[in-house]
Order: C-alpha cells, then structure tokens, then sequence
C-alpha cells in the first residue's frame, strides 16, 4: 500500500518541469509569430518585391510556390563562359540556366517566406552570399583531410538554419541582422504606398487644407491738418476829424 504513493514522484516529478518550462517556449513560439504576421502579405506582392532576387516576376512567383509547400526549388543562375578560339582570340557569352536545389526545410506560410528572401536579399546584397541557391541553402566547403580523405561541411543558409530548429529572431542574428529593422525594410514601399494614397484623398485635414492669414491691412494716414489762412488785419478806421 506504501509502495503506490512513492511510484507517482518520478512522473509528478516530470510533470512539473514540463510546466516549469512551457513559458519559455510560448515566449519564443509568441515572438516568431508576431513577427511573422507583420510579414505576412499576399503571394502576389512577395512576387513582386523579390523578382530582381529571383530572376523574374515568374521565376520568384515559382519559388513562393514551391517555398509555400516545402518543395525543391528552381534557381535561375547567370553562367558566362569564356571559349578560345582557333585564332587564339577569346569569346565571352552569357547565358541562364535553371537548377534544381533541395529544399533542407518544410512547408512555410507567406511570412515566413517574406523573412526567409528579405533575409536572402540582404545578404546577398551585402556580398556575404554570392546568389540566391547559398544564401538559402548554405555554402558547401569540402577539406582535404591528413589521411587524404575528405569532409563536406555546409554554413549558414536561411533555410539551413530554420530546418536546425532555430528561431527566426536567432537566425537574424548569426546572420548579422535585427529581424524587427529588415521586416521594416522589407514592408517600407507598401508604408509609402499608403501614405501617398492617403495624401491624394481630397478629404485632407482641415488644419492643412487652412488657407493662410491674411496680414493685416494698415490703416492709411489721416492727412494732415490744413492750416487755415490767417484772417485778413482790418483795415484802421480814419480819425474823425473835427466839425466844420
């Protein structure tokens, strides 16, 4: 009968630090998704925003599809191939061509998808990255080892990082960004877009539509006063002179 108690410790025992430590993950899991739903826009948009990124409107509309249900994705890379020719001259030629690249991560929603290219963009912008296929997925070092065999190691990678369970706010940060700035940035031409439709709407403030004060007219001069001409001296009367 004594025994019974004692075997409930272990799992009230596990219990409780389950509890203990449900918080902490609420708070990351409550972070990431305020985050995400300011990211969140149609796919349209993201289409728009991200095709320099992509190649084209449609290439980067392909690549929110295949991001949007976890699937590899198709990279548009810009190949220039230098061919020597019989004469000993050179000739150089540029030419496009689509790779498969497998996708290390799962399903995501718009704004995650919204972070994961802003996160692209930015770094390839910056030079870290030297295209779209490694700023997502990561780049590849192979090292020779002493003993002549090999290692393969892949770094960094926006969705290499997500798929190692890291947070999106954590992965901003290795990464050399402040998640809250570069949702900002990536939001900014819609915020202005808004402001300028706001500004063309006729029913403006009355305080701004005010018309300025009209200064005050000044009071023109009261002329002066017109001297009045001194009055004439009467002439004398003559001396009454004597009866005759």
């Amino acid at each position: 009968m004594t025994a019974k108690p004692r075997s409930l410790l272990l799992p009230a025992a596990l219990c409780v630090a389950l509890f203990a430590a449900t918080p902490v993950f609420a708070q990351d899991a409550g972070g990431d998704a305020d985050v995400i739903a300011q990211a969140t826009v149609p796919a349209n948009r993201l289409a728009e925003r991200y095709a320099d990124l992509a190649g084209s409107p449609e290439a980067a509309a392909d690549l929110i599809g295949d991001l949007r249900s976890g699937d590899d994705f198709t990279v548009t890379e810009t190949v220039t191939t230098t061919t020597t020719n019989p004469d000993g001259t050179t000739t150089t030629s540029t030419s496009t061509v689509d790779r498969v690249v497998v996708n290390p991560n799962g399903p995501m929603g718009y704004g995650e998808i919204n972070i994961t290219l802003s996160m692209a963009q930015a770094l390839v912008d910056a030079g870290s990255y030297a295209d779209l296929q490694s700023a997502l997925t990561g780049t590849t070092t192979t090292v020779t080892n002493p003993d002549g065999t090999t290692t393969t190691s892949t770094s960094g990678g926006v969705l290499a990082l997500r798929a190692d369970g890291m947070g999106w706010g954590q992965i901003a940060k290795q990464l050399g960004f402040k998640l809250g700035d570069l949702v900002s940035a990536s939001n900014g031409h819609d915020k202005s877009q808004v402001a300028a439709a706001h500004a063309d709407k006729p029913h403006a403030d009355k305080r701004d539509a005010k018309p300025e004060r009209v200064a005050k007219v000044e009071r023109p001069q009261r002329p002066e006063r017109i001297e009045r001409p001194e009055k004439p001296e009467r002439p004398q009367k003559p001396e009454r002179g004597g009866r005759p």
